[in-house]
């Protein structure tokens, strides 16, 4: 489980019915617990992303996530290293990395004036963001989706199913995680995010996708 850097922290979202629940990596199942997830018969993605949310997705993301103050160094130093021993790509070379991450650090900007709401966040304490983190409604990019090891593109009917899948996931997060946030005073606080973000190129800070989002008590 995400082990939380704040014990004041108000948690946004609580994740109910894992307790106990762990992924347990195994070399036989590298997909995680069940094995690959395929295209639902109706191809109800919004239906299939209800029935991993909890039992998969998140347990995945909690047991898979480094800290951002180590991810984002190593990330600099080395990408491909990084990717290596801390993300996922579903193919060889060619693809981007895929992290899954906990970003704990203080929110030095928030754009809350657009539906693709954001809020810059410093990790290491230099006054410069190191990690953007999306608030929605709008949920830019598949890193969701694609840092998921029991998702492949092969075993869904399609291209337009395989994004009709990234859209549910990142709906689910917004409405899990997001969707009661407050907008209102997020600059100067503490907070601790778990997510996923895609790597394409060294240089700038990253954008996080959130499922869980916790703030300091004000």
């Amino acid at each position: 489980m995400v082990r939380t850097a704040f014990p004041t922290l108000c948690l946004i979202v609580a994740v109910g019915g894992l307790v106990g629940c762990k992924l347990v990596k195994n070399t036989d199942d590298p997909a995680g617990e069940g094995g690959m997830v395929s295209s639902a018969p109706d191809g109800n993605m919004t239906k299939m992303v209800e029935e991993i949310w909890q039992p998969r997705v998140l347990p995945y993301l909690q047991e898979n996530a480094t800290d951002f103050a180590t991810l984002g160094p190593a990330i600099e130093a080395d990408l491909d290293a990084a990717g290596e021993a801390h993300g996922y790509r579903p193919t060889s070379e060619g693809t981007p990395w895929n992290f899954a991450t906990l970003v704990t650090g203080t929110v030095i900007a928030a754009e809350t004036d657009t539906r693709a709401a954001t809020a810059d966040v410093d990790v290491d304490g230099d006054g410069t963001a190191d990690a953007v983190l999306q608030l929605g409604p709008v949920i830019r990019g598949t890193a969701l989706r694609d840092v998921l090891a029991f998702v492949d593109f092969s075993s869904f009917t399609d291209q337009i199913e395989f994004a009709q899948l990234s859209r549910a996931l990142n709906t689910k997060a917004y409405e899990t995680a997001l969707e009661s946030l407050s907008r209102e005073g997020l600059v100067g606080r503490k907070v601790e995010a778990l997510g996923a973000f895609t790597v394409r190129g060294k240089g700038g800070a990253v954008l996080v996708t959130p499922v869980e989002i916790a703030l300091d008590e004000q």
